[in-house]
């Protein structure tokens, strides 16, 4: 009986769920969206020297930093480092690191350093096979005392000849040839130069001539000519030619060879043995009374190509006045290459695909991970490691907001170490990052279509004759455990009867 009275329970509840059910399914249902609770994310701060100078993103490494030439933070800060120069200059090419400056835009004297632009029109407006005819008195266009090699009216040479005579020997009278030659006069191919140099940023810069010398004011800084010899280490043939310690000029129709040695003493021994340095690659180097002494080298090592400059530098002599005891820039040069290479590195701090950061996302299933589309390499002091490197992140429009795209620009980032920016680039996600609100999420139910009325009404009728049979159920259970309650009584009165017989 106690079975017949558990199924009959269960039977009722069936009936009872069942009855939910129908008067549940009796009404069109609508599309309901799931409740949930709203998040509120901070944003993201800004980098706070990015958010002080309010720079737009990719001047913050420039102004702030030591990214590109531009740079106005030098990674290895800006103090004097040598003796006697007034300006100098260390420039990472590869990297585009400004390592060092001094003065990198007070304007002094080019000197002979004025060839270097020289040079650079002429290889870019003529072939280094095409022939010269040194003009009727090209001696007397030169100043007296000036360096020359000697040229004669109507002798006739290459560019590439005497582009060797000018940067080799820095003379002069080559340097009104390749000048006529190019432009027509030495006035025009003054004006040429200048042009040259505007265009490649050198607004502090202004040539008076095209050699240099003092009979005409020219300016210039270590920063322009850094921009200068950069430009010029790109070609190919200027670089071979400034790499090149000894030349044979050939025999022309007026004049026997002539033996050419580089006055670049930090590549060749032959008249200055000290400063023969074997990372730098190419030179040139310049001495005046008026303008001092200069220097601007090219020197590779350690995967670094270095371009150097020092203006300005003192020349000291012996007591007899013409033996020379310090020359200034060659041994502040040395100096200065030496102090980069012992201290300095490149290293690659960013790369495509890195995982940089963890952005919230306001509204977000989850946070999502930035990630540059670049590789970044930069000049690093050699004990440096990464965990010195400070990260300002500045998320777009404040705050990241769901839904997010795989590849969606989130932020940008100023990579910093010390007090100079080192690298910028936009950031990335590097995954979907789906909604979690209830404006985005729903259930879908089907409804159940509506008809002309009689469905209702059948619908009511089922529900009342589930009840109905619920409650017929209800006392089936009921009515059987009583009896099963008191057939039990009766068995245990029979039972203490017998015990008291």
């Amino acid at each position: 009986m106690k079975k017949f009275a558990h199924l009959s329970i269960f039977l009722c509840a069936g009936m009872l769920l069942q009855c939910l059910g129908v008067a549940a399914s009796a009404a069109p249902l609508e599309t309901v969206p799931v409740a949930t609770t709203e998040e509120t994310a901070a944003p993201l701060e800004v980098g706070a020297a990015a958010a002080a100078a309010k720079l737009p993103f990719g001047t913050v490494s420039i102004q702030n930093g030591c990214r590109t030439i531009e740079g106005m933070v030098p990674l290895g800060g800006s103090e004097r480092r040598l003796d006697t120069a007034q300006s100098a200059f260390v420039f990472e090419m590869t990297t585009g690191t400004v390592v060092y400056a001094y003065n990198p835009d007070t304007k002094v004297s080019p000197g002979t350093l004025t060839k270097l632009i020289g040079a650079l029109v002429v290889a870019e407006s003529a072939d280094l096979d095409e022939v010269v005819t040194c003009s009727e008195g090209i001696q007397s266009k030169v100043p007296g005392g000036a360096q020359i090699v000697k040229l004669k009216s109507g002798e006739q040479l290459t560019v590439g000849d005497l582009l060797h005579c000018l940067l080799l020997h820095s003379a002069n009278d080559a340097a009104v040839a390749l000048a006529e030659h190019v432009a027509g006069t030495r006035d025009a191919f003054v004006e040429l130069i200048n042009a040259k140099a505007q265009q490649l940023g050198c607004t502090n810069t202004s040539f008076g001539n095209l050699s240099g010398l003092d009979t005409a004011v020219s300016y210039t800084t270590a920063r322009d000519i850094t921009r200068i010899m950069t430009e010029v280490y790109k070609n190919e043939e200027l670089k071979t030619i400034l790499g090149t310690t000894k030349y044979k000029v050939p025999a022309t129709n007026m004049s026997e060879e002539r033996d050419l040695v580089t006055t670049n003493y930090m590549i060749d021994q032959t008249i200055i043995p000290q400063f023969l340095d074997a990372k730098v690659k190419a030179g040139l180097a310049s001495y005046s009374e008026k303008s001092f002494a200069n220097l601007v080298c090219v020197s590779e090592s350690k995967n670094m190509t270095i371009v150097s400059v020092v203006m300005g530098c003192m020349r000291v002599y012996e007591e007899n006045g013409w033996t020379v005891k310090t020359y200034g820039n060659f041994n502040e040069m040395q100096e200065l290459i030496a102090y980069t290479y012992d201290n300095y590195k490149v290293n690659r701090v960013m790369y495509d695909g890195q995982a940089l950061n963890q952005f919230s996302v306001i509204d977000g299933e989850s946070d999502v991970v930035g990630q540059p589309h670049v590789n970044y390499d930069s000049v690093l002091p050699v004990d440096c490691k990464m965990d010195n490197l400070i990260m300002e992140y500045a998320v777009v429009g404040g705050s990241v907001t769901a839904p997010v795209k795989k590849d969606q620009m989130i932020a940008t980032v100023a990579m910093k170490y010390r007090n100079s920016y080192i690298a910028e680039a936009e950031i990335f996600a590097m995954g979907d990052v789906v909604s979690a609100s209830k404006n985005d999420v729903k259930i879908h139910v089907t409804a159940v279509p509506k008809d002309d009325g009689q469905g209702g009404i059948l619908s009511f009728f089922g529900v009342v004759g589930v009840l109905a049979l619920g409650g017929f159920g209800l006392y089936l259970a009921s009515n059987t455990i009583r009896r099963v309650r008191r057939r039990a009584q009766i068995r245990r009165r029979r039972a203490n009867r017998r015990r008291n017989y």
